[in-house]
């Protein structure tokens, strides 16, 4: 099994390739998804950073994940909160009960307004934490909700920690500080 990593036009770079390196440093295959209009697979990032996706969405092999993320950024968040495919992907994964991941305004934007936070406890980017419910809303940079398989991070400045905290919560916390260390964390 590997992680699905999803990628649009507008997607935060930073989020998007530390989370990706993290990963990939911890031995974890990653398929970096393009959600991009028209089947390309060259996504233009948040900041003008272009990105070389593994494949299209459209084109994904079939199989389950171990992990879904999304990244966050504008107007990434928005292409992948509407594009019907990866909805249903991410709705696959909760129905089964498989880890889910989203930083930044990706919670807010993509999950939320699908129903995908449910009662999970969540972060997202200080300019979103008005979008969510009160009960549910963390001020911490990094959350673990174990019970509802869900990882959620603040932002740019937290995609390290977000990175390592999937690592943790799929190969352990050994294998968590195995890669930080060298990392100069």
């Amino acid at each position: 099994m590997s992680v699905l990593l999803l990628v649009a036009p507008g997607s935060e770079e930073i989020e998007t390739v530390a989370t990706q390196d993290v990963l990939v440093r911890a031995g974890i295959e990653v398929v970096l998804a393009s959600c991009c209009p028209a089947g390309q697979r060259l996504v233009r990032a948040s900041r003008g950073v272009q990105l070389m996706a593994d494949c299209h969405l459209d084109e994904l092999p079939a199989g389950d994940f171990e992990l879904i993320v999304v990244p966050g950024g504008l107007p990434g968040s928005e292409c992948i909160r509407d594009n019907p495919r990866a909805i249903a992907l991410l709705r696959a994964q909760a129905e089964a009960g498989r880890w889910r991941a989203a930083l930044c305004a990706a919670p807010a934007v993509v999950l939320l307004p699908h129903g995908l936070l449910g009662e999970a406890r969540a972060t997202c980017h200080p300019g979103f934490w008005a979008r969510i419910p009160a009960p549910q809303l963390s001020q911490e940079r990094v959350v673990i909700d174990s019970g509802s398989r869900l990882v959620t991070s603040q932002g740019p400045g937290t995609a390290i920690e977000f990175a390592l905290a999937l690592v943790r919560v799929l190969r352990g916390a050994e294998a968590a500080d195995a890669v930080a260390g060298p990392m100069v964390l």
